[in-house]
């Protein structure tokens, strides 16, 4: 990473099995950061808008350098935010394996679409990096390759692998990222060593590195920070010279642990600030953990960053300015989705209500059972009654990119949300829904469902009970 102009370098080499029946004869990859090139569709459909350019966004997007299929030059084309390779012999099915190597280049955006971006702050940058590598699009039994390009709205439908990441950032940059660390003792001193082996038996937050030490990493020249996270569609990270990081245990089942992680800025501390991040994440992580399935990843590391709040595999960006109960709600929102899709894996392009109604769902889920310190006001559903059956309102079937925009917050977080609340408390009951479910993401945990999948689960569960 170049500090200076955000650019970042990189070379992707992607090992892909073919797991399915057919033989291949191209692939199709993922290429998000064209979104925002002024070539894109998006800024096609969006370049009257006065938000569009907004912090200068637009005019980056991939510069690919190379592309090469097992050592080899091969032809590929780029279109939008996709890429496909041909190749030169058919893939073969059942575990044809094949290996690409791209070596690319970009340039951070500032505001990212609200999911990753560089934010200045008093003493330094913060760097909230996703949709930064090329990564493989699904190939299913339902639609074969799915290729629907990115368009800013709807999310992503990623392919499940394990993933190892060398990041070379300043040496005086501290690196947080989905997975494990994997050469801990090279990137920290001795006294956070410490820290950190004390953090991962505490309950309570233990403080990993503070504003008063800035100054005492005075490293010169680069430092690699490398990363292993396994079962995961995908890998975010974050960098700054300005984190103050806390950290603390997570407890799962089976005296199975992992680490809560928190990484911000000096000036969105406080103890109505940020200094409160490792305590909501244990919280949530815990709840859904005993509640629904346990969290998978090593850690949960929420990042102080741009706007607003986006999530990947055991790292989340939330808004650098939330305190009190938007910091608390927004964790616990984006701490949710690692349940839905990212150990669900549905497909956010098309039905965006499996990713965002069911996080809704478990959102409310935790404010109404959690503790007296994270108090709830129950929503009258019956007085929803009429927004959510407004004629003006399309199927919570059309996908985000095709939706009024001003309908989004509606029929993809609050009406299937809502709609399961209702299942549970006054359909099935608790204990009959709680089970289904359960049972329903136990069986689909790094799969791909359909609407359809979730619908025939529900029709067996209830002729079985």
């Amino acid at each position: 990473m170049n500090d200076q102009n955000n650019e970042i370098t990189a070379t992707a080499e992607i090992t892909y099995t073919n797991n399915s029946p057919d033989k291949l004869s191209f692939l199709w990859l993922q290429l998000d950061q064209n979104v925002f090139t002024k070539e894109s569709r998006y800024y096609a459909i969006n370049s009257t808008s006065e938000t569009v350019d907004t912090g200068g966004q637009f005019g980056g997007g991939y510069q690919i350098q190379a592309v090469k299929l097992d050592g080899k030059d091969v032809k590929y084309a780029i279109s939008d935010t996709r890429m496909q390779i041909d190749l030169p012999k058919l893939l073969k099915g059942n575990g044809g394996v094949t290996r690409i190597k791209i070596d690319y280049s970009f340039v951070c955006p500032k505001f990212g679409l609200e999911r990753m971006g560089v934010q200045q702050t008093a003493k330094g940058k913060v760097f909230a990096i996703g949709q930064w590598f090329p990564r493989m699009c699904v190939y299913d039994d339902v639609s074969g390759w799915n290729t629907l390009p990115y368009l800013g709205v709807s999310e992503f439908y990623v392919e499940y692998g394990n993933i190892k990441a060398n990041i070379t950032v300043p040496a005086n940059q501290y690196v947080v990222a989905s997975g494990k660390l994997l050469n801990e003792k090279e990137m920290y001193n001795n006294e956070e060593i410490k820290r950190w082996k004390r953090a991962k038996n505490s309950d309570k937050t233990i403080n990993i590195r503070q504003e008063a030490e800035f100054g005492e990493n005075k490293s010169s020249g680069t430092k690699t920070w490398k990363f292993k996270i396994e079962k995961a569609r995908d890998f975010a990270w974050a960098s700054s010279s300005v984190f103050v990081i806390d950290a603390a245990r997570i407890n799962l089942s089976g005296g199975k642990k992992a680490i809560a992680i928190s990484a911000y800025p000096p000036e969105s501390g406080g103890e109505k600030g940020w200094a409160k991040s490792v305590e909501y994440t244990k919280a949530v992580i815990e709840h859904n953990s005993q509640k629904w399935y346990d969290y998978v990843y090593p850690s949960a590391t929420n990042v102080a960053a741009t706007r607003g709040g986006m999530e990947y595999p055991g790292i989340v960006f939330c808004s650098w300015g939330a305190k009190g109960e938007d910091l608390r709600d927004i964790t616990n929102h984006e701490f949710g989705h690692n349940w839905f899709p990212i150990i669900v894996g549905s497909n956010e392009r098309l039905f965006s209500w499996m990713d965002e109604g069911f996080n809704t769902f478990l959102t409310d889920l935790f404010r109404e059972t959690s503790d007296k310190g994270m108090q709830h006001k129950k929503q009258n559903i019956a007085q929803a009654g009429n927004i959510f059956m407004n004629n003006k309102l399309q199927p919570i079937m059309v996908g985000e990119d095709n939706m009024d925009i001003d309908n989004v917050g509606i029929l993809s977080y609050h009406k299937p949300g809502i709609g399961l609340k209702i299942l549970r408390e006054l359909i099935l009951g608790p204990e009959k829904f709680d089970k289904a479910f359960k049972t329903y993401i136990r069986y689909w945990a790094f799969k791909h469902p359909t609407p359809w999948d979730f619908f025939i689960q529900w029709k067996i569960f209830q002729e079985r009970n």
